[in-house]
């Protein structure tokens, strides 16, 4: 799951007091929020679990949803591969539907800002390479970069999201399957890279002050 998406902004939907988003391969609760039964995880999980079993059985296609109406009013929607249980204040009709528009409304906003930073850091460090092949051998560069691309990110998520052309660091803002976690890490570990190579071609001086020129640049170009 993307630790970025604020299911908390479930709670505005009407009649929703409370949730508990719960792994689809132990039970545990990942995320919870408001007020919800004791037992929810147990609730969510049995009900979600059982339900895909049948829909399976059954050759009836995915589940979208399920509402269990009782001691407690529940809806349970599949989500990043987990489920997400929302406890209702009331029997509302089509609830089911809001929810599930908000969600995917929550996830675009994410995968948006997602998307911009991933291209931020990618400029960052673009900003950076101009500076270090001024004095260098460019050639020398786009090599090694692309070799450094080709390690950092062999058979892993961000594996043809990324790419050098020219002496331009491109990405694909098509990033649902990423969080910024992952992002930052990745593009740090390239930054070490780069900066690596750049200790060896320029000594720590004038590396360092390379680097601080770029930085500088960021600040006021962020300012602006």
């Amino acid at each position: 799951m993307s630790p970025d998406i604020p299911l908390d902004e479930l709670m505005k939907i009407p009649d929703i007091k409370g949730f508990a988003l719960v792994s689809s391969e132990d039970g545990s609760i990942l995320k919870s929020g408001g007020i919800t039964p004791g037992n929810v995880d147990d609730l969510v999980a049995f009900t979600g679990s059982a339900a895909e079993i049948m829909a399976e059985a059954c050759n009836v296609g995915d589940i979208e949803s399920i509402k269990g109406v009782g001691r407690e009013t529940l809806v349970i929607v599949p989500f990043d591969k987990n489920y997400l249980g929302l406890v209702l204040e009331r029997n509302t009709e089509d609830i089911e539907e809001k929810i599930k528009g908000s969600l995917g409304e929550l996830k675009k906003d994410v995968d948006s800002g997602i998307g911009k930073l991933f291209r931020d850091r990618a400029e960052q460090l673009n900003m950076l390479l101009r500076e270090f092949v001024k004095n260098s051998d460019p050639e020398m560069w786009k090599g090694y970069i692309s070799s450094g691309l080709s390690a950092l990110s062999k058979e892993g998520k961000l594996s043809g999201l990324i790419k050098l052309e020219g002496l331009e660091l491109n990405v694909n803002t098509n990033v649902e399957s990423l969080n910024r976690d992952e992002i930052n890490k990745f593009m740090k570990l390239l930054l070490d890279f780069i900066v690596k190579k750049a200790l060896s071609e320029f000594g720590k001086q004038q590396t360092k002050m390379i680097v601080q020129k770029v930085i500088r640049e960021i600040s006021e170009k962020n300012k602006g």
